[in-house]
């Protein structure tokens, strides 16, 4: 026994590593990469912890359910776009849509679930926690790139679109696998309520605050509607259990925000990992950097180590001298190793950020993914 919780310890907190990286350096980890890596570990934990396979006498039933809500949920965002108005999507049916986004999300949701099943079925409160925050956590690293964050009112559809609705999810999630031991209904529910969107040519253009706030209550009625319906055997739970439970419940969520709000490049600070030897000695390749994100009205000077785009490309050199030509401020940067300056100038509006602090060596796993699988982002 004590073996087996190791194994799922070990199995959990590697997942974890892995989504954090993944979300420091979206960048570079692309969805197929997280597919891949989520297909390896189903396989590890179908191998390394066996799972009891039999299915309860309900089971059928609650596949029914919830692909019927997923059904009833689309076609309710559907009928809200007749009064919201609807917009062409950007991505389109094609065979590229289909290898880029719906068969490595297919591949994400179910090895995300069988995961999850490899794991809550063990009846461990610590490891159900911890898979809730991983899994919350892939939720944000699919979600996120989809957000410019520049205001309060970003940060508030952050939270309240992507992680509280990830978190009530979830939470929903643990449910029926501990109660049901149903993986293939979260897998029809999430597959339908996922990938219309890259299926179907046009979306509602529903306000956001009104679609996060039917994602948090859409789990909860599900919890309702199966309780009445199927939970015949009606247990008894001490008021002092569950106080202890909802208490733990609302330290994950505010573990979970503060995770994604430390270490998100979407936020003011963000990380870079360097992929040339152009300013080996400062920054090597391998490196990662934390950079703090430009305010124009943050004064550049002269030997700062700046983050800037040229041609869609992040690039971090040093400012080697700036020039003021009438109103506009022109920034010429250079490597520390390279020979040359580089070609042209920057404006205020390429550069990103100011380089803060260096983390040695901590990328060169990530190189080596991509240097492995190809980098497809």
């Amino acid at each position: 026994m004590k073996k087996e919780k190791l194994r799922i310890y070990v199995i959990e907190i590697a997942l974890l590593i892995f989504l954090i990286y993944a979300m420091i350096f979206s960048d570079v980890i692309s969805r197929q990469i997280i597919a891949i890596v989520l297909l390896m570990f189903m396989i590890v934990s179908i191998i390394l912890l066996k799972t009891d396979k039999r299915s309860l006498t309900n089971s059928r039933q609650v596949t029914i359910l919830l692909s019927g809500i997923g059904i009833v949920y689309v076609a309710g965002i559907y009928i809200l776009g007749i009064f919201t108005g609807f917009y062409y999507s950007t991505v389109k049916l094609s065979i590229w849509t289909i290898l880029n986004y719906i068969i490595p999300y297919i591949v994400i949701i179910i090895s995300s679930e069988i995961i999850r099943k490899s794991i809550v079925l063990k009846d461990d409160k610590i490891s159900k926690y911890i898979v809730l925050i991983a899994l919350v956590i892939l939720d944000v690293i699919l979600s996120t790139n989809i957000y410019n964050l520049k205001t309060v009112n970003d940060y508030f559809i952050l939270v309240s679109f992507i992680i509280m609705a990830s978190i009530a999810n979830n939470m929903l999630f643990n449910y029926i696998i501990t109660k049901y031991r149903n993986a293939k209904a979260i897998i029809i529910y999430k597959i339908i309520t996922t990938l219309y969107m890259y299926i179907i040519p046009i979306t509602p253009n529903i306000y956001i605050f009104l679609e996060s706030v039917l994602k948090i209550l859409v789990p909860y009625l599900i919890y309702i509607l199966m309780e009445n319906l199927y939970n015949k055997n009606t247990e008894i739970i001490s008021v002092k259990q569950t106080r202890k439970e909802t208490i733990i419940s609302i330290i994950v969520c505010i573990i979970v925000v503060l995770i994604i709000m430390l270490i998100s490049c979407q936020f003011k600070i963000g990380i870079l990992v360097i992929g040339s030897e152009s300013m080996s000695g400062t920054l090597n390749k391998g490196d990662a950097i934390i950079y703090e994100k430009y305010d124009e009205n943050e004064e550049i000077k002269t030997g700062d180590i700046i983050v800037f785009i040229e041609d869609g490309i992040k690039i971090v050199h040093r400012v080697e001298n700036q020039r003021l030509m009438g109103e506009e401020m022109r920034y010429y940067t250079k490597g520390d190793a390279n020979e040359q300056k580089d070609d042209g100038y920057r404006k205020r509006e390429d550069i990103i950020g100011k380089v803060k602090l260096r983390i040695p060596y901590i990328g060169y796993f990530t190189l080596w993914i991509n240097d492995l699988i190809g980098n497809s982002v």
